[in-house]
């Protein structure tokens, strides 16, 4: 998977493009997808600029994959 199929899938589950970002920008309130060189980085950038349940990953597959999972488990928590 990569940033545009991310995109597709995260429209799919109704999931608000402002909860994330994936072309690097780093806002607020959202999960960030950053990538630093070799590695991809995600994050959730909170409002005070701190970098929380940071996570390093070596490909974007495996980078847009676990932000794929964690919107659906996010989605599946919400619909309990």
């Amino acid at each position: 998977m990569n940033r545009d199929k991310l995109k597709k899938e995260l429209d799919k589950l109704g999931v608000d493009p402002n909860e994330y970002s994936l072309d690097g920008d780093i806002e607020s309130d959202k999960i960030v997808l950053y990538q630093n060189y070799f590695k991809w980085e995600v994050f959730y950038f909170d409002e005070r600029g701190g970098r929380n349940e940071e996570k390093v990953f070596y490909s974007e597959e495996d980078a847009c994959l676990y932000i794929y999972e964690l919107f659906k488990a996010n989605k599946n928590i919400r619909n309990i």
